[in-house]
C-alpha cells in the first residue's frame, strides 16, 4: 500500500486539532521517494455543508493556520481570549454610540446644530421632483403684447 501511495503521491492526513464549533483541522504531508517533505497541505473538515458556510464559522486563528500565515496551530485559550476581547469591544461601541446620540440630541435642543430635514421621496431616487403647478390658475402678464403661457393646447390660436 505504501508503494501505491508513493507512486500516486497520496498522502495521509493527520488530525492537528478541532475548535469549539465542531470543525476539524488536518495536515497532509507529501514526501518524495527519499522521504523528504515535498508539499504540506492544511485542510478543514467543517461541521457545516459548504453551501451553509458563513463568515465567522472558522475562527481567525485557525484560518490563519490553514492559509499558512502561522506555523503552529492555535490553542483554545488563544481563541477564547480573542472572542472575549471582541465582545468587550462591541459593548464599548454600543456605549459610545449611546453617548454620541445623547450629545447630538442635546445639540439639537440647544440650537447648536440644525436637525436634518425629513423629505419624502417621490418617484425614482435619482430623479428631481418638482412642485406640482396648478393648471387652473390664469397666467399673469405685465406686458401689453406678450403673454407668457397665453397659448393653451387645443384652443384657438387667434384671439
Amino acid at each position: 500500500m505504501n508503494f501505491l501511495r508513493s507512486i500516486l503521491k497520496i498522502s495521509r492526513k493527520t488530525l492537528v486539532g478541532a475548535d469549539h464549533m465542531g470543525n476539524k483541522y488536518f495536515e497532509a504531508v507529501q514526501r518524495n521517494s527519499a522521504g523528504e517533505v515535498v508539499k504540506t497541505r492544511r485542510l478543514v473538515e467543517s461541521s457545516h455543508k459548504h453551501y451553509q458556510y458563513e463568515s465567522g464559522m472558522i475562527p481567525h486563528e485557525w484560518e490563519a493556520w490553514v492559509r499558512g500565515k502561522r506555523k503552529k496551530p492555535p490553542t483554545e485559550d488563544e481563541i477564547f481570549t480573542r472572542e472575549a476581547m471582541e465582545q468587550i469591544v462591541k459593548k464599548r461601541a454600543v456605549e459610545v454610540d449611546r453617548r454620541d446620540q445623547a450629545l447630538q440630541e442635546k445639540a439639537y435642543e440647544e440650537g447648536l446644530v440644525a436637525k436634518p430635514v425629513q423629505t419624502k421621496a417621490a418617484g425614482h431616487a435619482s430623479s428631481t421632483t418638482y412642485q406640482r403647478i396648478d393648471s387652473q390658475s390664469d397666467p399673469v402678464s405685465t406686458g401689453k403684447e406678450y403673454e407668457p403661457a397665453g397659448w393653451k393646447p387645443g384652443g384657438d390660436s387667434k384671439k
